[in-house]
């Protein structure tokens, strides 16, 4: 009975345009329109978001080596061309420059003693791990696995020949470089 006349009073209101009648329909579309206003209203007062914060390793890096002979153990059935290299080829002073994107991923270019070639890798956490290949038949391949150091990273490039018969190793810091 009373939705009934809830319902009357609503359609007598509506058809008449009666002022100042009161029915719940009008009521929920004045409560509906006045909490839009309110909350448009929040929208417009609210401060803006600042901008994403890069991470730390974002950006370009570089460093240089010193390669040298790496120790190999020589021992029974051990490869016998191991202890004729005598270590002056591929060895000496070398550097890698590396651009880390905001993901992570690592891209670059190496030159020196380990030969000439391109970088690729990638950080995770606060470790930078990356893989060395060489443009021509002359250079080492190699790894580089460093940890984070301050603004940096500080690590070791492991490093040998194609057939394995020339095995370097150096140590190497890399440093951020100034935008």
């Amino acid at each position: 009975m009373n939705l009934l006349r809830l319902v009357r009073s609503s359609l007598v209101c509506a058809l008449f345009g009666v002022v100042g009648c009161k029915s719940p329909a009008r009521d929920a579309a004045a409560n509906a329109a006045a909490a839009s206003a309110t909350a448009a209203a929040a929208v417009v007062s609210a401060p803006k978001a600042a901008a994403p914060v890069k991470p730390w390793f974002s950006g370009d890096f570089s460093g240089q080596y010193e390669a040298k002979l790496a120790p190999v153990e020589i021992k029974v059935g051990a490869v016998k061309e191991w202890s004729k290299d005598d270590g002056k080829l591929s060895s000496g002073p070398g550097k890698l420059n590396l651009q880390i994107d905001d993901g992570g991923r690592v891209d670059g270019t190496s030159e020196g003693a380990l030969g000439a070639g391109h970088v690729s890798g990638k950080v995770e956490d606060d470790t930078l791990r990356v893989q060395l290949t060489p443009t021509d038949d002359t250079g080492l391949h190699g790894v580089l696995i460093a940890a984070r150091d301050g603004e940096g990273f500080k690590g070791s490039i492991e490093a040998s020949s194609g057939d394995s018969l020339q095995v370097r190793s150096a140590a190497i810091e890399l440093k951020k470089s100034a935008n």
